[in-house]
């Protein structure tokens, strides 16, 4: 498929989308469209283990596209919103880990796309935040809901509030991302996680994402009862009985997704 908005390549056992909307990658529908199509393309081909998403310049993505924001209506900030959730929502349920390098600012959109993933390496550089209230909006992309699942209460109606942007350091002391690492170097950051992941049982770590997710979006007794769902359903799986073999041999076990 060929893109517009975004870059796709592979490397190794990982698929790498780019955002590419210079100057600074903003978010508009279109774009939210093509980071979902190459993400599905990322899904649908089962040889590849782990998705990063990163962007291209100075930013990450410093939010929504405001040039676009004076073209539309209430019902066109509605569509364009929903829009924008149903690729988030995406790669919240995408079925390999998500990696987010977040390789400059990631404002407004940008951290409601940062928040949509599963593991955030963020640049020493980088500023984040949502900085909705400083143009007389609020997040429309699950920023009032995604940021309490990151942050503790008063911490992320202060960040509502007041539009402040953190810097990497204090996003990572809060726990918005996991790792900070030098200026230019996110996206090796995240190969090296990819690499492990992409080394671990395929079905078994697509499982753990599964359940985690699970978890998070119902009660404990009932993330409790579905984790012993899948963690029995992996014992029919050929990759469990390879990698019970594998480690009583002693030798690095050979994965076959099935």
């Amino acid at each position: 498929m060929a893109f517009q908005y975004v870059r796709l390549e592979r490397i190794g056992a990982t698929g790498v989308v780019t955002i590419d909307n210079p100057p600074v990658n903003a978010l508009h529908p279109d774009v939210a469209a093509e980071i979902e199509d190459a993400a599905r393309e990322i899904a649908e081909d089962t040889t590849l283990r782990s998705m990063i998403l990163t962007g291209t310049g100075r930013c990450f993505v410093a939010g929504g596209d405001i040039k676009y924001f004076t073209t539309i209506d209430s019902e066109g900030a509605a569509r364009m919103a929903l829009r924008v959730q149903k690729m988030q929502e995406f790669l919240f349920g995408h079925r390999v880990p998500v990696i987010v390098a977040v390789n400059g600012h990631a404002l407004g959109g940008g951290l409601e796309l940062l928040l949509s993933c599963d593991i955030a390496i963020a640049e020493e550089h980088a500023k984040i935040g949502v900085t909705e209230v400083r143009l007389g909006l609020i997040p429309g992309a699950g920023g009032t809901q995604m940021l309490f699942s990151s942050l503790p209460v008063g911490t992320a109606k202060r960040l509502l509030f007041t539009g402040d942007r953190l810097d990497a350091a204090e996003s990572h002391r809060l726990g918005l991302v996991d790792q900070v690492c030098p200026t230019g170097e996110s996206l090796k950051a995240a190969l090296e996680i990819a690499e492990r992941i992409n080394t671990a049982g395929p079905l078994a770590v697509e499982a753990a994402k599964k359940s985690a997710n699970f978890e998070l979006r119902h009660s404990l007794d009932e993330g409790h009862r579905r984790e012993v769902e899948i963690f029995s359903e992996l014992f029919k799986s050929e990759d469990h009985r390879e990698g019970i073999t594998a480690f009583l041999e002693s030798r690095t076990p050979e994965y076959k997704r099935r």
